[in-house]
């Protein structure tokens, strides 16, 4: 058995696109990603779920929002999207 280790996390800044063409930076770590709403409110995200499935984050604004992943399923930015896709 080993030892217990403990790990810095890796963030970076990825950036935020918004409905309206205005940016800001979330920070990520692997295929997660926190960011705030226009509103103020801070969310989180990732970038894709279990077994291939999308995912969104929707706020208590009503404003949702989508992490974007890299060709390693890395959150690589976040957009704010119209509605929910169709399943």
């Amino acid at each position: 058995m080993r030892n217990k280790m403990d790990f810095k996390l890796k963030l970076r800044k990825i950036p935020v696109r918004f409905l309206d063409d205005k940016e800001d930076d979330a920070i990520a770590e692997g295929n997660n990603a926190a960011w705030n709403c226009t509103c103020g409110k801070l969310l989180l995200g990732r970038s894709y779920y279990q077994f291939g499935d999308t995912c969104y984050t929707e706020c208590e604004c009503g404003k949702l929002y989508r992490v974007n992943p890299d060709a390693k399923k890395k959150a690589h930015n976040v957009t704010e999207i119209s509605k929910p896709p169709d399943v």
